[in-house]
């Protein structure tokens, strides 16, 4: 059977020399104030990319072998509920997808909740650039959130003064993504199979610049071999979970 094949662009870190001698850097505050600082310096190659609807897959995703799958599971959230804020349904949200997580991933003898981001994507989006926005906007960079020394930095924010935690123990950063209204076809969650990024030469670490600190994350170049999917009409009983990182940098995670 063919696999239903939707065609976009993506942008790619360049394989720029620039990085060579200058690490790639994002800041998410202005610079205007800072002599001779630039914002980023981030050079990008924007690709046309096949995305594959991964449900008409033969061999499902898995969280193991592609560093992402989707698993159905109900949650009480409804659109009209969501806010960045710590708010009685986000916080009963929380419990249950931790709760998700637990059930269908038993291999994880602890499950600690760090943080969410809701989305809603403006009209004017993607031409809308400046215009103050409520909600984050889709993220059109592939990129996963955490390198492994990034993943260190967060788990001391999640955990300070706690080191004893997961400094000696091994431990993976998962995300778990839903949409809120469905089915959507809306700007869906793109994901790149592990098995296919050479994570020698198509990764490079970047600095993401936040006024209360610094985070590390990997940015992606494009290589042929990527194979990316996507899943089509999401909808609210649909969890994208992927891999962001691991404390030894070994196991498949998603970008």
């Amino acid at each position: 059977m063919d696999i239903q094949t939707v065609t976009s662009t993506m942008p790619f870190l360049a394989r720029n020399d620039l990085y060579k001698i200058e690490k790639p850097y994002g800041a998410d505050f202005p610079v205007d104030g800072i002599k001779g600082a630039s914002i980023t310096n981030h050079i990008f190659d924007t690709v046309p990319i096949n995305f594959h609807d991964a449900r008409q897959l033969s061999v499902p995703l898995t969280l193991d072998d592609n560093g992402c799958c989707l698993i159905k599971a109900k949650t009480s959230l409804v659109a009209e509920d969501a806010t960045n804020e710590r708010s009685e349904s986000m916080s009963r949200f929380t419990k249950e997808v931790m709760n998700i997580v637990k059930q269908n991933f038993p291999q994880y003898v602890e499950v600690k909740f760090a943080d969410f981001q809701v989305r809603k994507r403006s009209a004017a989006f993607p031409d809308g650039h400046g215009q103050r926005v409520e909600f984050a906007q889709p993220a059109a960079v592939p990129h996963t959130d955490f390198s492994v020394a990034g993943a260190l930095r967060r788990m001391a924010e999640i955990l300070p003064g706690e080191e004893d935690q997961y400094i000696h123990r091994e431990f993976d950063l998962i995300n778990v993504w839903k949409v809120l209204k469905g089915p959507n076809n809306d700007w869906p969650l793109a994901v790149c199979d592990y098995k296919t990024v050479d994570l020698s030469a198509d990764t490079t670490a970047n600095d993401a610049l936040h006024l209360t600190g610094v985070g590390e994350n990997w940015l992606l170049h494009h290589n042929n071999k990527q194979r990316w999917y996507y899943f089509s009409s999401m909808d609210i009983d649909d969890l994208i979970v992927f891999r962001n990182s691991d404390s030894k940098g070994k196991l498949s995670l998603r970008y």
